[in-house]
């Protein structure tokens, strides 16, 4: 008696644990209320579909997936639907997209292909008259390009036109083919400036290409010329470290010279203002200078030698008797009356 009151509670808790559990196994079977006609349907794709999933008409559960079988390359697909539901010869089955999380449904509608009349419960509806499923995560990544270039606000709107779409919402279908418009302009317009400029590139290509032989004969020149200073780099290196002997004997020299040019330039009464003061002298003899090189040149023309032309030397000047006599003699033997130097001497008179 005293596991009496333990039993009693085991028993209890038992009742209550199995009722739960058959709850939930209710809740997630979800069973269709009422009795029901089997049919099955065969499509070329299934992905997504499992058993126990929906089936629905106009979008109202009137049934639920019993099983999914391999039928050849195909998949069969039984389905059970509420008695009072009537399918016909031109029912078209779809496997629809449910729910952001991958969901599916057995959707069935008329179509315009096959005959008007009942279809008897055990019945097939024919892969012709069947929409296979399809992997919604490649045409998502399809986006992936579009989805990173809009807003969040955007990408989130055309993912819901998306999914709403696949549901079989038309107006969806019509604004996601607007936005999906609007976004294809906006890259048209994109695509138009990125062709406008590759066209410009390929202008600038072209003219480059054809500079391409005077460029290649430029690098070639370049080319030969580093490899000439290449070849002469000791004769150069030698030329270099001569002039640097020479610029080193020159400041040498310039340091030797300086203090006595600063004497020469210092000295008292001083060579500079002495110089200032025979300006004048200085200007006259710059001025006769070439005329005096000239003459000494002329003088020493014939050799290491002076050689000296007497042309007006007048002997008379010592006998002042004779001054006035001689000329008249002189010219009155003379050809034509008048005396004349010789050639040499009419030269050198004419400069």
């Amino acid at each position: 008696m005293k596991f009496r009151g333990p039993a009693i509670g085991l028993a209890l808790f038992m009742v209550i644990s199995l009722g739960l559990t058959w709850l939930v196994f209710v809740t997630l079977r979800r069973d269709v209320s009422g009795k029901t006609h089997e049919y099955s349907a065969v499509f070329t794709d299934v992905f997504g579909l499992n058993e126990g999933d929906d089936v629905r008409m106009a979008g109202v559960r009137v049934g639920r997936v019993e099983a999914v079988d391999l039928d050849g390359d195909k998949a069969k697909v039984r389905f059970v639907v509420q008695d009072d539901q009537t399918l016909y010869g031109n029912t078209v089955g779809s496997i629809v997209y449910q729910n952001i999380v991958g969901q599916r449904f057995l959707g069935l509608s008329l179509g315009s292909i096959g005959e008007h009349n009942v279809l008897e419960p055990g019945g097939t509806i024919p892969v012709e008259q069947t929409d296979p499923s399809f992997d919604v995560g490649n045409l998502l990544n399809g986006y992936q390009p579009l989805f990173s270039v809009l807003s969040t606000k955007d990408a989130d709107n055309l993912t819901k036109g998306i999914i709403q779409s696949l549901q079989g919402d038309q107006n969806s279908i019509t604004a996601l083919v607007s936005q999906t418009s609007q976004v294809t302009e906006t890259f048209a317009g994109k695509d138009q400036a990125l062709g406008e400029v590759i066209t410009n590139l390929d202008k600038v290509v072209v003219n480059l290409a054809a500079q391409n032989e005077s460029l290649d004969k430029v690098i070639k020149q370049t080319h030969k010329v580093v490899t000439d200073f290449n070849a002469r780099r000791p004769q150069l290196v030698d030329a270099m470290g001569s002039i640097s002997r020479v610029t080193k004997e020159l400041g040498n020299t310039a340091n030797a010279v300086r203090p006595s040019l600063d004497d020469l330039l210092r000295r008292q009464p001083g060579f500079v203002s002495h110089m200032i003061s025979i300006e004048p002298q200085l200007a006259f003899t710059g001025d006769n200078l070439p005329l005096m090189l000239k003459g000494i040149a002329r003088m020493t023309n014939e050799g290491a030698f002076a050689q000296v032309y007497v042309c007006d030397l007048n002997l008379t000047g010592f006998f002042p008797g004779l001054n006035d006599v001689v000329p008249i003699i002189v010219n009155a033997a003379t050809p034509g009356g008048q005396a004349m130097y010789t050639p040499r001497c009419r030269s050198m008179a004419n400069g």
